[in-house]
């Protein structure tokens, strides 16, 4: 994919969610502002299953000096989560990311297993910060290029670090938020780094 490598946002994400994590362990309870049996309090409670969707979408239009440059982006990634233990939660996500610029467009396929953890801090808002590793496959398609070049299609196969930090609002047995994102590929020929600001939508049930 043609992404822009953001090594400073990468290793700042990360360190964001190593820190959640890191405070997470050390904390008991939902937290002093969360009141016994509000939505936030009974998220993520043991043998709970949660089941969201990720996504995200850009579209964009440029015209300079009479010549037109257009871009799209979509991203969706549904899953399911199951609460192992109270706030912990170990799920698994399929997903398919598209992105077309002028003359080229490339198609990922994923799926890939994940591990969060539901931070609350007051009676309707939490973080939900999830790691997960995936296997992509995806293929690049190239336009032909009149007495240039023809047209083209190239495949790779490739696995990721996928990282994503939503802030929820939950009520009742639904909830959505907004958060960052960040997806890094491990291997593969075209290795791309993908930060991103997502928005899920879920509910849980059980």
């Amino acid at each position: 994919m043609h992404h822009i490598t953001r090594g400073l946002v990468s290793v700042s994400v990360v360190g964001m969610l190593l820190g959640i994590a890191g405070r997470a362990a050390a904390q008991e309870g939902v937290g002093a502002n969360v009141t016994p049996g509000s939505p936030v309090s009974i998220f993520g409670s043991r043998g709970q299953v949660a089941i969201s969707s990720e996504a995200g979408a850009t579209l964009t239009h440029t015209t300079v000096s009479g010549s037109d440059d257009s871009s799209t982006n979509f991203v969706l990634r549904p899953g399911v989560d199951y609460f192992l233990i109270d706030r912990l939660s170990l799920g698994a996500f399929v997903g398919i990311d598209y992105e077309s610029l002028t003359g080229i467009s490339t198609t990922r396929f994923g799926v890939g297993p994940r591990v969060g953890y539901s931070l609350g801090f007051s009676n309707h808002f939490s973080l939900w910060p999830r790691v997960g590793v995936s296997y992509n496959s995806s293929t690049i398609k190239t336009d032909a290029i009149a007495g240039f070049a023809p047209e083209s299609e190239v495949s790779n196969n490739a696995v990721a670090l996928n990282l994503f930090a939503p802030l929820l609002f939950h009520t009742n047995h639904y909830f959505a938020g907004v958060g960052p994102a960040l997806d890094v590929d491990l291997s593969g020929d075209a290795k791309a780094t993908t930060f991103a600001i997502r928005v899920t939508l879920g509910g849980w049930i059980f």
